[in-house]
């Protein structure tokens, strides 16, 4: 993928991930080029980049919840 089209993809996807989340578009950012989907995309694995913004913006939420969630300790998280 040429730099112009990831640059615009990873755009897209931030802001996917700011809509969906309602968080500001710095904290976006900053989730977007910390999650592991961002690194799998830039090693064009399983052409991830042809997946649609909002699918993308899905998985790196939910890949951010994940991590945040064994971050905090157990007798803070919520019994089911």
């Amino acid at each position: 993928m040429n730099m112009a089209l990831r640059a615009s993809k990873c755009a897209n996807v931030i802001r996917a991930i700011s809509e969906l989340s309602k968080m500001p578009i710095q904290k976006a950012v900053d989730i977007f080029y910390a999650s592991d989907t961002f690194e799998l995309m830039e090693d064009g694995v399983a052409d991830l980049q042809c997946r649609s913004d909002k699918y993308l913006a899905t998985i790196v939420l939910e890949e951010y919840r994940e991590k945040n969630i064994r971050q905090v300790p157990l007798t803070q998280q919520k019994s089911s």
